[in-house]
């Protein structure tokens, strides 16, 4: 037989019966007072530090990590006779910024000829035409970067440790073709 909705009865309780099932003693009673439960557990935190270097450009933290800056020698004409000159991306202290955490206690910096050197020269092309350029670790030009040679820098302390990058398009009294001259260098940092 179907039950429709007058063969059932509703509880306060919310329980549901068909009307004339048989209901055991106490099934439907209800408790006197409100039930409460205490539940409790436990959440674990954790962050583990990797020994390790966090690496940007001073003028520019938010650029990812594979993009440290730019040398930008500006516009020139055809010949000069003094070496033209810039710093990293064009910020007037020039320079990477590296923090470690206090298990490294020193790094090294190497950089690469770039994608137009010859193994002893760097080089900014047109794609044509090439200029020679050289960098530095000082303003005055004096601490040159060699092609692929390691330079030190020692971790004292907390504080972020600036990496100069300075560079310097040799003087050229030869006229060169106009267009866009360009280089991509590697910078590797190894702690």
């Amino acid at each position: 037989m179907a039950l429709t909705d007058k063969h059932w009865k509703i509880f306060a309780a919310g329980a549901f019966i068909a009307a004339g099932a048989p209901v055991a003693a106490g099934a439907l009673t209800l408790p006197a007072e409100p039930a409460y439960a205490l539940v409790s557990g436990q959440i674990q935190a954790r962050l583990t530090i990797i020994a390790g270097c966090e690496v940007n450009n001073g003028t520019r933290p938010d650029l990812p990590v594979g993009d440290l800056g730019s040398l930008d020698f500006g516009q020139q004409g055809p010949t000069w006779t003094n070496p033209i000159k810039a710093s990293l991306s064009d910020n007037s202290s020039g320079t990477l910024n590296v923090a470690c955490n206090p298990s490294v206690t020193g790094f090294t910096v190497t950089i690469d000829g770039g994608a137009h050197g010859d193994g002893a020269t760097r080089r900014l092309s047109n794609g044509r035409q090439t200029l020679i350029y050289q960098l530095f670790l000082d303003a005055s030009g004096t601490q040159g970067y060699s092609i692929g040679q390691q330079h030190n820098f020692a971790v004292t302390n907390a504080e972020q440790i600036p990496i100069p990058v300075f560079g310097a398009v040799v003087a050229n009294t030869r006229a060169v073709p106009a267009g866009v001259y360009t280089d991509t260098l590697t910078v590797t940092l190894d702690w």
